[in-house]
């Protein structure tokens, strides 16, 4: 009877010790996969009433990601010029906020690319300083994001009309592209320039018609998605859910959902970016 009972309690420990260790591998896996966003830019991530669903095209591929690597997601929302710091120091697991994927972030962090965008020009109705290349914006206001590529391109063209004996661009940030929509319909800047999506969209959505797109899209970048360099296992799992997406179809539906098809990138390369410089 003593080795009867004796065994039975040892069966008891190694299935006790199974099922911990079967916990211990469903909470790991379980852990909210943390997406640092800044939550400003629409059709690409924001809010239609303020704290609520995250809505946009990179919000909805967040969520399928983080569905198809088995964990719950969690939105950080943060200004844009603190994303790729805080996926280098660990604070969120990934950054996806309609983020060019350039050589200078790629020192920083990973990106997987998955979308091909560029830069738009944002006026009131009428283009009424007939601008369509940054070369036309000497001598007047723009805006843009602060942290963003399209700030420091104003910054180095008004160096360069400087260096023409032209007067420099008055060059003023703005929170988020909304702001920059808001303070070109109030007449405080002459231009405001943004990614093409969200130029696109705030053209349509915000001032009744008073705001057009001058010119046509430039500086063709991919957006990435910023992973911490090193973090090869989870780099590699984004590109695989990202390229079954293609495969099945759920790429090619968001991307109609939110009227971006123009901008489709079903390759997934990882850094690429630099092949769209020159």
């Amino acid at each position: 009877m003593m080795r009867i009972a004796i065994r039975r309690a040892a069966a008891s420990i190694a299935l006790l010790s199974l099922c911990i260790v079967a916990l211990g591998g469903f909470a790991r896996a379980a852990q909210p996969l943390r997406v640092g966003t800044d939550i400003s830019h629409p059709p690409l991530e924001f809010y239609r009433h303020p704290g609520g669903r995250v809505h946009g095209f990179d919000a909805d591929i967040a969520r399928e990601v983080a569905k198809r690597l088995g964990r719950p997601l969690q939105f950080v929302n943060m200004p844009f010029g603190a994303l790729l710091q805080s996926v280098a120091t660990g604070k969120v697991d990934l950054t996806i906020s309609s983020m060019f994927d350039l050589p200078v972030r790629e020192k920083v962090a990973d990106f997987v690319d998955y979308f091909l965008s560029g830069t738009a020009i944002m006026v009131r109705a009428g283009n009424p300083h007939d601008v369509f290349t940054l070369a036309g914006f000497c001598g007047l206001t723009a805006s843009a994001e602060v942290g963003t590529f399209q700030f420091t391109a104003l910054k180095e063209q008004s160096a360069r009309c400087r260096a023409l004996g032209l007067g420099a661009i008055h060059v003023v940030s703005v929170a988020g592209d909304e702001q920059g929509a808001q303070a070109l319909l109030a007449g405080r800047v002459a231009i405001h320039i943004a990614d093409f999506p969200i130029v696109s969209y705030l053209a349509r959505t915000v001032g009744g018609g008073k705001l057009v797109v001058a010119g046509r899209p430039f500086n063709q970048i991919p957006y990435g998605i910023a992973v911490r360099k090193g973090n090869l296992a989870l780099r590699t799992a984004i590109v695989g859910a990202l390229r079954a997406m293609v495969a099945d179809g759920t790429y090619d539906r968001l991307l109609k959902k939110w009227h971006l098809q123009a901008g489709a990138l079903r390759s997934i390369p990882v850094n690429a970016g630099k092949l769209y410089q020159h």
